[in-house]
């Protein structure tokens, strides 16, 4: 499997910064789970679904589509730049006005002046939009490193100090504004880009041609995952919920840096190939073996060890988040191929498929979200792992259509990857049966499955291993 140069000056930078941002962030939600009790991040997450959604009508699909043409003029960019403040000023604007009914909503009042201040997130999304589509465009990898480590450093120092002054939901409050705020005004002075052209309707029309099929796929999406808290938030308790985002967030740490990595590569990598299909199914398979085969080993390990883990991470008052966390991350074993299917359609121009898909999806899983409710949360989350499995095979129909890479060769190529995968997890549940549960049995469980995962690996000579090889500076080797 040859990996060019350029791909793994790229992957090597993305890498290093998405993972030293999340390790980051993870810590700073260890620290913070020991400092606020569970209710409060219930109540933050139920402001938290409205925000998500404003953020996606922010975005409108425009960085999407500066990506997607992999050359942009400067009224292509100002244009885009206009839609998204503008675009932020009405959703900031809706969320003041809704806020009283927000709060109604949940029966909870200080949800109102959470909704009012979480609104200035809005606009501070917007002026990073096309700053960030553009470095990712252009493969500037080193700028968006410091960047992000800037940010993480500096929101999570600051809700750190404000949870041990004992501010509660509002540090949660004051670390995603100050996140986004301090991202964006870096991205801003880094890129060194400025709005420095005309806004031409023209522009703006062909750039919402493709970026209006990404809002509403967009917009399905996170409204489905946001709807779980909503269930969650009206029908249970602000604790139930705090259980539940905590393993939510936790089994989200591992598939939002694979979604960051896969996008932030994959888009710009496959765009400029999409006019040769024989290239754009090489790279999408060669993707496809390495991240699998990286991925699908943790998520196993944390799905056997969930319950230990919340405990020894988190503390003994979040045990009941362990069994959610556990079947969330069976859910997110075929993350990364979800992933692929949906960059590989983007980058060849295919917005309104990637609707199609989102929305028969998404209808399969608000059924058996809603079906699942009344049984209650442990319900809920298994609806996940079905809707999980049943989108992992549309996207493989739809994209293997669209490559001419069938069902029967996708499941050639997923032979290797689903041996070796058996193969852990008999070790990490056998470890996990016989090793002592303490910080030595379950990191040595973690570790023996894992070494396990990448010897099998290697015997069965796995596309994967060869490429991530590749990956290793020859001076290391």
């Amino acid at each position: 499997m040859s990996v060019p140069g350029a791909v793994k000056h790229a992957t090597r930078w993305s890498g290093l910064e998405i993972g030293v941002r999340y390790v980051l962030q993870f810590g700073v939600t260890i620290v913070l789970a020991h400092l606020v009790e569970p209710s409060a991040y219930g109540v933050v997450a139920m402001v938290l679904v409205f925000t998500a959604l404003g953020n996606v009508f922010v975005d409108s699909g425009t960085g999407l589509a500066l990506i997607q043409r992999q050359r942009t003029t400067a009224d292509e960019e100002t244009s885009a730049f206009i839609i998204n403040l503008a675009i932020s000023v009405v959703v900031m604007g809706a969320l003041i006005a809704a806020s009283h009914a927000i709060a109604n909503f949940y029966g909870r009042p200080e949800i109102s002046a959470m909704c009012i201040v979480l609104s200035a997130i809005f606009p501070l999304n917007a002026l990073a939009v096309v700053p960030d589509a553009l470095l990712t465009q252009r493969l500037r990898f080193q700028v968006r490193t410091r960047v992000e480590l800037g940010s993480s450093l500096a929101s999570g120092a600051i809700a750190i100090a404000l949870a041990m002054a004992g501010a509660g939901a509002w540090a949660l409050v004051a670390q995603a504004i100050t996140s986004i705020g301090t991202r964006a005004l870096m991205l801003y002075l880094a890129s060194g880009w400025r709005p420095l052209g005309r806004y031409r309707r023209e522009d703006a029309r062909s750039i919402l041609s493709f970026g209006g099929y990404m809002l509403v796929a967009g917009l399905i999406d996170t409204a489905y995952n946001r709807l779980q808290a909503v269930i969650i938030g009206r029908l249970f308790t602000a604790r139930d919920l705090g259980f539940y985002s905590l393993a939510q967030n936790t089994q989200q740490a591992p598939t939002s840096f694979a979604s960051a990595l896969l996008n932030r590569l994959g888009l710009p990598l496959l765009s400029a190939a999409r006019h040769d299909l024989d290239e754009v199914k090489r790279v999408h398979r060669a993707a496809l073996f390495m991240s699998l085969f990286a991925f699908v080993p943790l998520m196993i390990v944390l799905a056997v060890y969930a319950s230990p883990i919340v405990v020894f991470v988190y503390g003994e008052r979040w045990a009941p988040a362990g069994p959610l966390l556990s079947i969330l991350a069976l859910g997110a074993i075929p993350w990364p191929a979800h992933v692929l299917s949906l960059v590989a359609l983007n980058a060849m121009g295919e917005p309104r498929l990637v609707l199609r898909v989102e929305v028969a999806k998404k209808t399969l899983a608000v059924a058996l979200l809603l079906g699942s409710a009344p049984w209650g949360i442990t319900a809920i989350a298994w609806s996940t792992v079905i809707t999980s499995a049943a989108s992992y095979l549309l996207n493989a129909y739809f994209v293997g259509r669209r490559l001419r890479y069938n069902g029967a060769a996708q499941a050639r190529d997923l032979a290797p990857t689903l041996v070796v995968a058996g193969f852990t997890a008999a070790v990490a549940m056998t470890c996990a049966a016989w090793l002592p549960q303490s910080w030595v049995g379950i990191g040595s469980g973690i570790s023996l499955a894992l070494l396990v995962h990448v010897s099998v690996g290697w015997i069965v000579s796995h596309p994967a291993v060869s490429g991530f090889l590749q990956l290793i500076p020859s001076r290391l080797r």
